[in-house]
């Protein structure tokens, strides 16, 4: 018999129009004397009555203990803002000082009240412009309640936000090219910290996905929100959201510390055998305890640039044969599911020794891909891509990728990996 059918997955709506986002209609707003909307179309703080919040109203109350997401264009220029529910009650805040600083989430233990309007609280020296004002009710597509598809993104910088175009700490919010889909979360790695307050993020604690994606403590841009952006669809096809196991982790790999082999317990300047394997299994237990019934249907890796040497991968004992055993592990210990490499980029072969280690450890990858012919080292349900080129960051002496790049690699990873799925 055929299995039962499926209803798609719709995102939640936005509790405010088209119109009301961009403010070509402000009936609902109540400026306090304090807010205006400017030349340009934005909702400009003017000081004039300082600290007063502009009051967005609802069409509806919110339903209490119901998790919600609020996401807006931010350009602060002084002090700062909070932007929270309110009336009857006010739910929790942070905040907010920076363009990036553009969202806030507020769980479902945090939605106490029927609250009737959203309030964008400044301080009473804030200065700056707020746009686009979207608000969503997540409790269709909240982890904490509804059973979603898992992928795993993880490995070293190139899958974190540790890395990609330096703009002093922070990426732009113009350089974001995936819009934001309230169907898509993560779950941050954090395996350092366990908080940073700046991206609102908690260690295994899943939060809706934008950029920058807190893999690690950083500001930069990873590729985890655009791999997500090309499963999205095929999991809510599924009936379900999609959510992001986080795992990138800078300087780790397969060789010299051995983060991501299987009971290893070589130590170097700090304890590093095994650490990411080890984190991977606890991240997997995490999302389990969650309680709905999720699934890891697929994982995207980035390997081998913190592993090249000066000689032939493939002999046994060398970086293939550990790649190989990863990924056995890890089908065994987390999940049989297909997988994509991205391999080192073409652009990456240090010049300090320029001995062709990169193009030897880019040549060795490829014969991965299930497509490849090796009869030795081709592994089923596997691709390999090769990040295009001319998005590397500064030269062979450096791996890395701006923040287009981070964003192309994610994209091309999810389409390879949705070319399995499906």
């Amino acid at each position: 018999m055929p299995p039962p059918a499926v209803d798609p997955l719709g995102s939640p709506p936005n509790l405010f129009t088209s119109a009301q986002s961009a403010f070509t209609d402000t009936a609902h707003i109540d400026f306090r004397s304090n807010w205006e909307v400017d030349g340009s179309g934005r909702l400009s703080c003017t000081g004039g009555n300082a600290g007063q919040a502009a009051r967005l109203s609802l069409a509806e109350a919110l339903t209490p203990g119901r998790a919600h997401f609020v996401h807006f264009a931010h350009a602060p220029t002084a002090g700062s803002l909070r932007a929270r529910f309110a009336s009857p009650g006010i739910t929790n805040s942070r905040q907010l000082t920076a363009p990036y600083m553009d969202f806030e989430y507020i769980t479902d233990a945090e939605v106490a009240d029927a609250a009737t309007r959203l309030d964008l609280q400044p301080s009473t020296d804030y200065a700056g412009t707020v746009d686009n004002v979207v608000a969503y009710d997540l409790s269709t597509v909240d982890p904490n309640v509804v059973a979603c598809d898992v992928i795993i993104v993880g490995g070293d910088s190139n899958s974190a936000n540790a890395t990609s175009e330096r703009f002093g700490d922070e990426i732009p919010m113009s350089a974001r090219e995936i819009p934001f889909d309230p169907r898509i979360w993560y779950v941050p790695c954090l395996r350092a910290s366990g908080t940073y307050p700046t991206t609102d993020s908690t260690r295994h604690i899943p939060q809706p996905c934008i950029e920058p994606v807190a893999a690690v403590e950083a500001r930069r841009m990873s590729p985890v929100h655009a791999v997500a952006g090309e499963l999205v669809e095929w999991s809510a096809a599924r009936g379900r959201p999609l959510l992001v196991m986080a795992l990138g982790d800078p300087g780790s790999g397969l060789s010299n510390t051995e983060d991501w082999v299987k009971g290893s317990t070589v130590v170097g300047n700090q304890p590093t055998g095994a650490r990411m394997y080890d984190e991977m299994l606890a991240m997997k237990a995490a999302v389990e305890a969650l309680g709905p019934a999720h699934e890891i249907v697929g994982a995207v890796w980035s390997m081998g640039a913190n592993d090249l040497y000066g000689g032939d991968y493939t002999i046994p004992g060398q970086w293939m044969e550990k790649m190989s055993q990863f990924v056995a592990n890890v089908r065994a210990d987390v999940a049989d599911v297909p997988m994509v490499l991205w391999s080192i980029g073409q652009h990456y072969e240090p010049t300090d020794e320029n001995d062709g280690r990169g193009a030897a450890m880019l040549a060795a990858q490829q014969l991965l891909d299930q497509n490849s012919g090796d009869a030795t080292w081709s592994l089923k349900r596997f691709r390999v891509v090769v990040p295009e080129a001319g998005n590397e960051l500064a030269d062979a002496d450096d791996p890395h990728y701006d923040a287009h790049g981070m964003q192309q690699n994610g994209r091309d990873a999810g389409q390879a990996l949705l070319s399995l799925l499906a």
